[in-house]
């Protein structure tokens, strides 16, 4: 293992645990109390993992536009960082749900959505793997990436906040705590998709 691989899995596990760290002594929220802290997390992945899929949907149009490699080259590695970003949301959720609620609902269609995508993320990861056919990857990479949007923007909430009480929250430690969450998984989201790439060429 090279010094740069070493060093940029040592960065991308300090941001995660920094981020951990902030939600642990971050307030609590008034009606979830300290399971909010969980909530914390979940939303700054959710946020980080929606912002990988745009990224891989852009990469994909460009690919398509410019007929350039590099776009279709980087989207590689950053899709296969989606689909880790993505599993680690859906695994905070499920705890957020245990805590908040005491079980999991099967009923939230925001959360059955999320499996959804992952499974087709798979798929379409597989597809990219498997199949030496860019443009058709690419093509799919661009309808992921638009389609997830459209998606949650038609899906109905039942447990979810219909509203966003961080961005309400009458306390600035719980702002400031989560715009620190959401900046970290971001930075190792960014410093995953550059050792992914990394392992890509030199393996």
């Amino acid at each position: 293992m090279t010094n740069k691989r070493i060093i940029l899995g040592a960065l991308i596990a300090a941001c995660f645990v920094a981020a951990l760290t902030i939600a642990v002594f971050a307030p609590a929220e008034q009606t979830l109390g300290n399971a909010a802290k969980v909530v914390y997390v979940h939303a700054g992945l959710i946020f980080v993992s929606m912002c990988l899929v745009t990224v891989v949907g852009i990469m994909g149009l460009l690919y398509l536009i410019t007929g350039r490699d590099i776009f279709y080259k980087w989207a590689k590695p950053a899709k296969r960082v989606t689909l880790i970003f993505w599993g680690i949301y859906l695994i905070s959720g499920i705890a957020a749900m245990w805590l908040a609620w005491g079980g999991m609902i099967w009923q939230e269609p925001r959360m059955l959505l999320g499996f959804s995508i992952f499974i087709l993320l798979i798929a379409i990861y597989i597809l990219a793997t498997t199949v030496h056919a860019p443009k058709l990857v690419s093509l799919f990479n661009v309808i992921m990436g638009a389609s997830v949007w459209l998606l949650l923007s038609q899906v109905p909430a039942i447990l979810h906040p219909t509203t966003r009480p961080i961005n309400n929250s009458s306390s600035l430690w719980i702002k400031l705590s989560t715009l620190a969450i959401l900046v970290l998984f971001a930075v190792a989201a960014a410093l995953s998709v550059v050792l992914s790439k990394d392992f890509e060429q030199k393996t």
